[in-house]
Protein backbone atom coordinates (compact mmCIF):
# COMPACT_ATOMS: atom_id res chain seq x y z
CA UNK A 1 0.00 0.00 0.00
CA UNK A 2 1.55 3.45 -0.53
CA UNK A 3 2.40 5.83 2.33
CA UNK A 4 0.99 9.48 2.28
CA UNK A 5 3.11 11.74 2.99
CA UNK A 6 3.09 15.31 5.03
CA UNK A 7 5.11 17.94 3.72
CA UNK A 8 5.88 21.29 5.54
CA UNK A 9 4.16 24.12 3.18
CA UNK A 10 7.01 25.97 1.73
CA UNK A 11 7.64 29.61 2.04
CA UNK A 12 6.03 31.69 0.03
CA UNK A 13 3.73 29.45 -0.53
CA UNK A 14 -0.27 30.69 -1.46
CA UNK A 15 -2.89 28.82 0.54
CA UNK A 16 -4.97 26.87 -1.48
CA UNK A 17 -8.34 27.31 0.32
CA UNK A 18 -8.28 29.61 3.53
CA UNK A 19 -11.25 27.94 5.90
CA UNK A 20 -10.24 29.48 8.51
CA UNK A 21 -13.48 31.67 8.69
CA UNK A 22 -15.69 28.84 8.02
CA UNK A 23 -18.95 28.96 9.86
CA UNK A 24 -19.03 25.77 12.16
CA UNK A 25 -21.77 23.46 12.99
CA UNK A 26 -23.82 23.89 15.89
CA UNK A 27 -24.58 21.53 19.11
CA UNK A 28 -28.02 20.81 17.01
CA UNK A 29 -26.55 20.26 13.92
CA UNK A 30 -23.93 17.99 14.92
CA UNK A 31 -26.41 15.72 16.76
CA UNK A 32 -28.55 15.69 13.78
CA UNK A 33 -25.89 14.49 11.64
CA UNK A 34 -24.86 11.65 14.01
CA UNK A 35 -28.48 10.51 14.36
CA UNK A 36 -28.69 6.77 12.89
CA UNK A 37 -32.35 6.82 12.93
CA UNK A 38 -32.61 10.47 10.44
CA UNK A 39 -29.73 8.95 8.41
CA UNK A 40 -31.48 5.59 8.14
CA UNK A 41 -34.60 7.66 6.89
CA UNK A 42 -32.75 9.63 4.75
CA UNK A 43 -31.24 7.12 2.83
CA UNK A 44 -34.37 5.38 2.34
CA UNK A 45 -35.77 8.54 0.93
CA UNK A 46 -32.85 8.77 -0.96
CA UNK A 47 -32.57 5.69 -2.53
CA UNK A 48 -36.72 5.54 -3.36
CA UNK A 49 -35.82 8.77 -5.41
CA UNK A 50 -32.88 7.19 -7.17
CA UNK A 51 -35.56 3.94 -8.30
CA UNK A 52 -38.15 5.97 -8.73
CA UNK A 53 -36.02 8.16 -11.54
CA UNK A 54 -34.79 4.43 -12.92
CA UNK A 55 -38.29 2.64 -13.23
CA UNK A 56 -39.33 6.00 -14.96
CA UNK A 57 -36.08 5.72 -17.49
CA UNK A 58 -37.46 1.72 -18.35
CA UNK A 59 -40.91 2.70 -19.47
Amino acid sequence: MSQLSMSAPTPGAEPIADLSKAPLPTARTLRVRRNVALQFFRFLSFNSRIMRMVVKGHK
